[in-house]
């Protein structure tokens, strides 16, 4: 389906609709939150499309296999919002409104569109040295790079856009639109962590996964090499053969389950919890489960 057609297909129905309320699960906060690390998720989209339920099978997997509380986040879409909207909704100063104890672990990551956005809001928040520090970073096929601000010495790496032109899921049509729509400032720290005042420098382990056949493939791999560099502690997981969010689209594949196992061992890694293999087959059914 072309990304027009999807987009026009959101703003007919926005959201899905509510699922049962569940004695963990909220809607809005609870007036408590559990004790223990926060983990906020941001959603994917292309910034025009999305809901803070498309990564709810994600949270609830890692909400109990880990004991974490899990906040999706929503914000303002393009076109109707262009840049800067999306990230001002996520800026760091509206995360110590959430009511948690940033201090007992502070994870943020996103998928996407919602890589992105988490990438630009943890760099700020080293970057404005904000207190507590984040303790880890999950980017999921994010957009890092545009022609404008790659770095000359990474260029020659940064391919896929031109390998990947004609993918399926998102292909060079699509990036066109969702940035005629997006409208960025493609300069601005809001848009690229790359853009900020010491970029890639004091950023907490970052797990980032990338796929084989999407145009955003080379922006995980040279962001991962450049955080690397700076003495970042990462971990990076490839899947080759697979378009952007392939995962999710196509998640009968058994590249798919082993992408989805990932992600649960991943969030151990960054919450310093090993995960076992029972611990991931409970954890997938879960993500398997009706709301």
């Amino acid at each position: 389906m072309p990304f027009e057609s999807m987009i026009q297909m959101f703003r007919e129905n926005p959201a899905p609709s509510p699922s049962p309320q569940l004695r963990t699960e909220y809607s809005r906060y609870p007036d408590d939150l559990a004790d223990g690390p926060l983990v906020v998720l941001l959603h994917g989209g292309g910034f025009c499309i999305g809901h803070y339920s498309y990564l709810a099978s994600y949270s609830r997997a890692i909400a109990s296999l880990h004991g974490v509380t899990v906040v999706n986040i929503s914000y303002r879409l393009a076109p109707e919002f262009k840049f800067p909207t999306a990230p001002h909704d996520v800026k760091p100063e509206n995360a110590k409104e959430l009511g948690a104890d940033l201090n007992m672990g502070f994870i943020v990551g996103g998928m996407s569109a919602g890589a992105n956005l988490a990438a630009v809001f943890a760099q700020q928040w080293v970057s404005k040295a904000q207190s507590p520090p984040i303790s880890g970073i999950w980017l999921n096929v994010p957009l890092i790079f545009v022609q404008e601000i790659i770095p000359d010495d990474q260029r020659e790496l940064w391919i896929a856009r031109e390998q990947n032109a004609e993918a399926m899921v998102i292909n060079k049509e699509t990036m066109d639109l969702i940035r005629s729509a997006y409208n960025p400032d493609v300069t601005s720290p809001d848009f690229s962590p790359i853009n900020q005042p010491g970029a890639h420098k004091g950023l907490p382990p970052t797990r980032i996964q990338v796929c084989g056949q999407d145009p955003l493939r080379d922006d995980g791999l040279i962001y991962e090499r450049a955080l690397r560099k700076h003495g970042v502690k990462t971990k990076l997981d490839v899947y080759p053969g697979i378009p952007h969010a392939g995962a999710m689209f196509f998640p009968t594949l058994p590249v798919a389950v082993k992408h989805n196992t990932d992600v649960l061992k991943g969030f151990g890694w960054l919450l310093g919890n090993d995960v076992s293999e029972e611990q991931c087959r409970r954890g997938l059914d879960i993500m398997t489960m009706p709301a």
